[in-house]
C-alpha cells in the first residue's frame, strides 16, 4: 500500500526490500521509519531530506555503510543500525545535535569518528560485539551519557577524557582487551555498574575508590594480584556485588565486613591457599554475603 503523503509513521519492516524506494524520500513527515529485516545494503543519500525523522529503525539487514548526509537528519533522536556490517559512522553525525541514543551491536565498527563527541544530547551508546580498537580522546564530552555498553570487543586503552562522564551509570567493557585503566575513571561520581570481566588488568588505579555509587564491580577473568588499598580502606562504600572469579589473587586483602553493604562476592579460581579460602568464606558467611558468580555479559 502507498503510504499517505502526511504519514508520520512508514513500516517496511520484512517486506524482502533489497533497496529503499527513492519515491519515499518525498515523504516529508515521517518521524518514525522502520525498515528491520530486509536485504538492505544501503541507504540513498536523499533519504537524508527526509527532515522529520526522529527514530531510524534499519536492524537487521546488510548495510555496509550509511549516508554521508546522515547528519541532514537534524530531527534524529534514535538511529537503531544493530546486526548489519557496518565498519563506521560517517563523520557528519556530529551535526545531528539532539540526538540521543545509538544502539550499533553486532556489527564490524573499528572506530568511532571524533565528530560523535559533539552529540552532547546523547544518553546510551550501545556496541557490543563489534571490533571497536579505541575511542574518541573526547568521548568525555558526553556529558548526558548515562550507559555505555561495548562489550566484545577489541579496546585496548581507555581515553582519559572518559572520567568527565558525570551522568554515567552503567559502563559494559567486558571482553576487551584492557591492560589498565585511566587514573581519571575515578571521577565518575554516579557509575553504579562497572563490568571489567575477561579483560588483560593486572592491577586497578587508587582512584577507583572515588567511586562512591558504585554497587556492581566485575573483575572476573582479568589477571590481577592485589586489589587497591582504596578499596580494601572500604572505600567503596555503595558496593552489593564484588565479582574476583579467575585472577590472580593470594589474598583479598582485607575483610569482607569492610565493605556493610557487599551482599555478592566470587572468588573461586585465584592463588589462594585452602586455609586462606576456607577462612575467606567463613568470614564471608559470617557478614552475611553469598558466595556468586556473576554470570555472563
Amino acid at each position: 500500500d502507498e503510504p499517505e503523503p502526511d504519514a508520520t509513521d512508514l513500516d517496511l519492516e520484512e517486506k524482502g526490500l533489497t533497496e529503499f524506494p527513492e519515491a519515499f524520500c518525498e515523504l516529508s513527515c515521517v518521524e518514525d521509519l522502520y525498515l528491520d529485516k530486509n536485504e538492505l545494503t544501503c541507504l540513498p543519500e536523499a533519504l537524508c531530506s527526509m527532515s522529520a525523522i526522529s527514530e531510524l529503525n534499519v536492524r537487521e539487514n546488510k548495510l555496509t555503510s550509511l549516508p554521508s548526509a546522515l547528519g541532514s537528519l537534524q530531527a534524529l533522536a534514535g538511529l537503531f543500525v544493530s546486526n548489519n556490517c557496518l565498519t563506521s559512522l560517517p563523520e557528519s553525525i556530529g551535526e545531528i545535535s539532539g540526538l540521543r541514543g545509538i544502539n550499533a551491536n553486532d556489527n564490524e565498527f573499528v572506530g568511532l569518528p571524533d565528530s560523535l563527541c559533539k552529540c552532547t544530547e546523547l544518553e546510551g551508546l550501545y556496541f557490543d560485539r563489534n571490533k571497536l580498537a579505541e575511542l574518541p580522546e573526547n568521548i568525555g564530552a558526553l556529558v548526558q551519557c548515562d550507559e555505555i555498553s561495548m562489550n566484545h570487543n577489541d579496546l585496548n586503552l581507555l581515553p582519559s577524557s572518559i572520567g568527565e562522564l558525570q551522568s554515567l551509570k552503567m559502563l559494559r567493557l567486558a571482553h576487551n582487551r584492557l591492560a589498565m585503566l585511566p587514573a581519571t575513571i575515578g571521577g565518575l561520581g554516579k557509575l553504579k555498574g562497572l563490568f571489567l570481566d575477561f579483560n588483560r588488568l593486572s592491577r586497578l588505579p587508587e582512584e577507583i575508590g572515588g567511586l562512591t555509587a558504585l554497587e556492581d564491580l566485575n573483575l572476573e577473568d582479568n589477571v590481577l594480584t592485589k586489589l587497591p588499598k582504596s578499596v580494601c580502606q572500604g572505600k567503596l562504600v555503595s558496593l552489593k556485588g564484588l565479582y574476583l572469579q579467575n585472577n590472580k589473587l593470594a589474598a583479598l586483602g582485607f575483610k569482607p565486613a569492610t565493605l556493610p553493604g557487599l551482599r555478592k562476592m566470587s572468588i573461586a579460581g585465584n592463588n589462594m591457599s585452602k586455609e586462606d579460602k576456607q577462612k575467606l568464606q567463613s568470614d564471608m558467611k559470617d557478614a552475611g554475603i553469598i558466595e556468586a558468580a556473576a554470570g555472563s555479559s
